[in-house]
């Protein structure tokens, strides 16, 4: 999944002016998933001696894509929806969030009948599809890991 970066805000300190934090907006979308975040980079995130004034757009970026997968796994699904042709549902839209401490991602996936191998699509349930959800997501971001 190509991933880009919508925004970067930093919030700097009333007392110094120095950043205490930076959030990094991210999009992606691949043929079956759809990402839009906000994630919060802290001083703990960086490298030792460094500090957010430092590190470049391009830096950042990549500091708040390396948090991402790590995050995914705790995504809370909060609805999916069926799509029905010919009185059979035929794919399906689940859609799901997270808000932790100063990050916040949703993320739509859309699921067919080759994403469910041993149950039929109009059978499953939440566990069916969280876990469709998570094996897409690792598949994903394995090769783009690989990639970089």
């Amino acid at each position: 999944m190509d991933l880009i970066n919508r925004s970067i805000q930093y919030t700097l300190s009333a007392e110094t002016g120095n950043t205490n934090n930076v959030v990094v907006g991210i999009y992606g979308k691949s043929d079956n998933l759809e990402i839009n975040a906000n994630l919060t980079i802290v001083a703990d995130d960086l490298v030792e001696g460094t500090n957010f004034d430092d590190l470049s757009k391009k830096q950042l970026f990549a500091l708040a894509t390396k948090k991402l997968p790590d995050l995914l796994p705790n995504l809370t699904y909060t609805n999916y929806q069926f799509f029905v042709q010919n009185d059979v549902p035929v794919r399906l839209t689940a859609y799901s969030n997270l808000s932790n401490n100063g990050s916040y991602i949703t993320l739509n996936s859309t699921l067919d009948q080759s994403d469910f191998t041993d149950k039929t699509i109009g059978s499953i349930g939440y566990e069916d599809v969280k876990s469709a959800v998570q094996t897409i997501l690792n598949q994903e971001f394995q090769a783009s890991s690989t990639e970089a």
